[in-house]
């Protein structure tokens, strides 16, 4: 492995929302690490390919900090795995950031349904056996020639136990890393994660590793729910990880950055002091490194791996599309050659609920005045009822705006009766197709579609629009959005 990393340093995942933040601190956040197709949209037509805006490219390289490209929808993992659709976009970006180096999930996302390829909602893990570590391996060696720059993969999360036939955390990790001739982004989080639901000891997954290897490491706040913890990016990050992380840093001879996680909903409860404070604490660690003052801890005895038969990796990702992929999209043969445990039927729930409360966010999100509407019209029980049955009938969708018009077209094939409901739904999602589209659109809205959106926000119901005089709107983005009245 050629590659020595240039020590880059402390960091953080780039959010819109914390633009400011970034430029304003550049002595303590050193490290921007940017998620591109976060900040890309998607035409609503099929066949469409993923693209940024060059404008906020320039914008975002304009950044004071070191970049880093991390991607987080084209993971490497799986038997389908997207070389092309995404490639020459995120060539482009990694290029214009001076990313020294790139970074993907070690997941699958994409399966094989009844119908052709179906993204299943989440990052799902892989089974842990050589056959996986062959086909990751081929994965990651072609991501690395088309994008053309050292490739670094990313340890999971899994809150699935371990079968007998399965490689350890750690040697599946090392034999991928070697067996790619790559590096490593070594996500402390997702392996605490993983020791604290008392999958792997954090400690013997990292005797097994390659540790020149590691190129970066990732710290996030968990939390716990739904009977486990979570990698929630909540937050501050765990006192006691914080501690491994110190003990951990020193014996990475090739660390070149240490990233802290935030999850967009999660930075305005957090507040930007919080956030400061763990950019310290990343300095701290940081200085650990530089001193190597820390010793590594004694990781108790690793059980001998003993080889056995193992089932394709076409038979978990069978799995997978059957238990997560809407009742008519799950392909119709049978997975036979692997047994589905009672565990695993708990840790596939645990899934689904992640991939809704996931969905949910979303559209809450692009949809926000109609999700208040829906709130304030039906109540928050009815709302989660009806969030699942969309989620149970729907499939998921790559891009934010996807799910939402997707949603739309759900509402209206699914009506429900609430003033004003109607309307607004229309005035958001006619702003987010002009917007995936790059045009302008016209829509015929009530013509005080202002009054109707100040008693959302006053958390009331408008009164009925039926009576209302209506006008016909002009939507669209030139250097922004704009809206305006073409006629009444």
């Amino acid at each position: 492995m050629a590659l020595q990393p240039p020590r880059l340093g402390p960091g953080a995942i780039y959010l819109r929302s914390l633009d400011g933040l970034f430029r304003s601190n550049a002595d303590l956040i050193n490290v921007a690490e940017i998620e591109p197709q976060t900040l890309w949209t998607k035409a609503t037509a099929s066949d469409s390919v993923p693209r940024g805006s060059r404008g906020e490219l320039r914008y975002v390289c304009a950044l004071p900090q070191r970049l880093l490209a991390h991607g987080v929808g084209y993971p490497v993992a799986g038997t389908t795995c997207d070389q092309e659709r995404h490639i020459s976009e995120f060539r482009l970006w990694s290029e214009e950031l001076a990313a020294p180096w790139v970074s993907e999930h070690l997941s699958i996302l994409d399966v094989r349904g009844a119908r052709g390829s179906r993204n299943c909602g989440f990052l799902m893990p892989p089974l842990q056996t050589e056959k996986q570590v062959t086909l990751a391996a081929h994965n990651i060696k072609n991501r690395q020639k088309v994008l053309g720059r050292p490739f670094a993969f990313e340890t999971g999360v899994n809150y699935f136990s371990p079968r007998d036939f399965e490689m350890s955390d750690g040697e599946f990790f090392a034999a991928v890393a070697d067996t790619a001739d790559c590096g490593i982004l070594l996500d402390l989080t997702n392996l605490w994660v993983n020791d604290r639901n008392g999958r792997a000891k954090i400690g013997d997954v990292l005797a097994k590793l390659p540790l020149e290897r590691v190129w970066e490491v990732h710290l996030a706040g968990i939390e716990f729910a739904h009977g486990h913890w979570l990698d929630a990016h909540s937050g501050r990050i765990d006192p006691e990880l914080v501690s491994i992380a110190a003990e951990t840093v020193a014996s990475l001879p090739n660390l070149g950055a240490i990233i802290f996680e935030i999850a967009a909903d999660r930075v305005a409860s957090f507040g930007p002091t919080a956030f400061l404070r763990q950019m310290e604490t990343l300095h701290e660690l940081w200085d650990v490194r530089m001193k190597g003052a820390a010793v590594t801890p004694k990781p108790a005895a690793e059980p001998v791996f003993e080889a056995h038969d193992a089932p394709a990796p076409e038979s978990w990702e069978c799995l997978i599309a059957k238990r997560m992929l809407p009742a008519e999209e799950r392909p119709g043969n049978s997975c036979e050659e692997l047994q589905v445990r009672a565990e695993d039927e708990q840790s596939f729930s645990l899934y689904g609920r992640l991939v809704s409360a996931f969905r949910a966010g979303t559209i809450a999100e692009m949809l926000e005045n109609t999700t208040r509407l829906l709130l304030l019209g039906i109540g928050e029980t009815a709302l989660r009822v009806l969030i699942d049955r969309y989620v149970a009938t729907t499939l998921p969708a790559a891009f934010p705006t996807d799910e939402a018009l997707n949603f739309r077209c759900f509402l209206d094939a699914h009506p429900i009766s609430v003033p004003g409901l109607k309307e607004i739904l229309k005035f958001e999602a006619t702003l987010l197709e002009a917007a995936a589209n790059n045009i302008i659109m016209q829509v015929t809205l009530p013509k005080d579609i202002e009054a109707i959106l100040i008693d959302i926000a006053a958390g009331k119901l408008p009164r009925s629009s039926e009576d209302l005089p209506v006008a016909v709107f002009e939507i669209g983005v030139d250097a922004v959005p704009f809206i305006r009245i073409l006629d009444e």
